[in-house]
């Protein structure tokens, strides 16, 4: 892939990054969904079991981060 095909990217991301970032963009034109299970809360408890995807209107409501995520939501 390459810095070509993402014009958006910093020259200050690594190679690496570009590339990773790259084949998830194809991979989700190509029909998968980002928010596939296993997904786990911050806190570690289950969110969405494994295979499962949430409903858009579940995404939109999210008050949470997921787990690996560090931080707090402003309240």
């Amino acid at each position: 892939m390459g810095r070509l095909a993402c014009a958006h990217c910093s020259d200050a991301i690594p190679d690496e990054l570009v590339d990773v970032s790259e084949a998830t963009m194809e991979a989700v034109a190509g029909g998968m969904h980002p928010f596939t299970g296993p997904i786990n809360n911050q806190d570690g408890s289950v969110w969405l079991a494994e295979g499962e995807t949430p409903e858009n209107e579940t995404l939109l409501g999210m008050n949470f981060f997921v787990e690996g995520i560090e931080g707090v939501l402003p309240n």
